[in-house]
């Protein structure tokens, strides 16, 4: 005869393998993404507000002053100033389970973003000994260079042991032009206008194919699998900086023929975000590609176009990230648990990075807020811990814009 607690556990059980059919996502972390969400119609770009991305430019000089961002600025100072003292550093190794493992920070385009935007929040001495390392680094590997840095040179940025046969080999590579955006923010933030004009002839040739080839992009499309939408945010800002770098050289013939060209690519980027609500697609970027997502529109983010996408989705931007993130509410934890993926590892670095920038530049979320998602860094060098720290200090000093001269 069965006893009470043997029957007892059977109606558990038969309640929980109904539940699991009824709801086959429920057993674990929120990880999918039912395309479900808030709509507009599609809009024409202009010319003019291509322009205007271009034209205005976020301030970082400005300083924070509350005591929470003394907090942020402190680990960002501290953080870099590590890295500078143990550079050379190998690239990020990142294990996924059975989706192998991702490979982060082997391209110098996210390094001169990172640092660059750090310049105004960091000591003078910590300034100069940054600039001075970018000057240095942009001799030997430009950012706007398609060939990153070697991936088994340099000392573990990892807080764990990483067999070397488990290393990739070779170089990184760029994903886009986001490295043309990183060349200009080195420039206006260094302060190095002759840097500006000796590598105007090389970073023409590098944007010169996406100026004139035709630029695929299907905006309703919904199994994206190469971490296309990451790509477009990336060549967008890489435009808006080429623009400026025109502006900087004179040559109104390049800056016009970009300015044409990012009018088309912020369309792009602008509708998908109001047509598509599908946030979540497969990715390229782990070694097997299993089990693994990305939120590829919110990669690669900068101020320009993250503002754009709050000025002209119609709210549409702010919603899809308000909603995913209330359903993964410790998305800013650093090694948290396997929100976008069905087994048993930490999220990606790239998932807190999206969101991260999403609240800043789409959502506008209060500074308070803002600062309180910094969390700790993943290891040594982590540039998307210093871009967090940066942006987040720029949102405390009020998020200033300034203009071209």
């Amino acid at each position: 005869m069965m006893s009470a607690f043997a029957a007892f556990g059977l109606r558990l059980l038969a309640a929980s393998v109904a539940f699991s059919l009824a709801f086959p996502g429920a057993g674990q972390n929120v990880i999918e993404d039912t395309g479900a969400g808030r709509m507009a119609a599609p809009i024409q770009i202009a010319e003019a507000e291509a322009a205007r991305l271009v034209e205005r430019l976020p301030d970082f000089t400005k300083p924070a002053a509350s005591a929470e961002a003394q907090r942020v600025a402190r680990k960002l100072e501290a953080h870099v100033t590590e890295f500078l003292a143990g550079w050379p550093w190998m690239p990020f190794h990142h294990t996924l389970g059975i989706s192998g493992y991702e490979v982060y920070f082997d391209h110098p385009d996210e390094m001169f973003v990172a640092l660059s935007l750090a310049l105004p929040s960091l000591s003078k001495p910590t300034a100069e000994r940054t600039k001075a390392f970018l000057a240095a680094e942009l001799v030997k590997w430009p950012p706007y260079t398609l060939d990153g840095f070697d991936r088994q040179t340099g000392r573990p940025r990892e807080s764990y042991d990483v067999p070397p046969s488990l290393r990739l080999r070779g170089r990184g590579q760029a994903k886009s032009a986001l490295g043309t955006y990183a060349f200009w923010a080195y420039c206006h933030l260094a302060g190095d206008a002759v840097a500006a004009r000796s590598h105007w002839p090389a970073v023409q040739a590098r944007v010169k194919p996406m100026l004139e080839a035709d630029y695929r992009f299907d905006i309703a499309k919904r199994d994206y699998a190469n971490d296309e939408a990451e790509r477009l945010n990336g060549d967008l800002a890489g435009l808006v900086g080429f623009a400026r770098l025109a502006l900087l050289n004179r040559d109104h013939a390049a800056r016009v023929k970009a300015t044409r060209r990012l009018a088309q690519l912020l369309e792009l980027r602008v509708n998908l975000e109001r047509v598509n609500p599908k946030l979540l697609d497969k990715t390229n970027s782990s070694t097997k590609h299993l089990h693994v997502s990305k939120l590829t529109r919110f990669c690669s983010l900068t101020p320009e176009v993250g503002d754009a996408l709050a000025r002209l989705t119609d709210g549409c931007g702010a919603a899809h990230l308000q909603s995913f993130c209330e359903a993964r509410n410790a998305w800013y934890l650093a090694f948290g648990e396997r929100m976008i993926g069905g087994e048993n590892y930490t999220n990606p670095l790239h998932f807190r990075r999206a969101l991260f920038d999403g609240a800043v530049f789409v959502e506008q979320l209060p500074a308070g807020q803002v600062l309180s998602f910094v969390d700790v860094p993943h290891g040594k060098g982590d540039f998307f811990f210093i871009e967090q720290c940066a942006v987040a200090l720029w949102a405390d000093a009020g998020r200033f814009w300034g203009q071209l001269p």
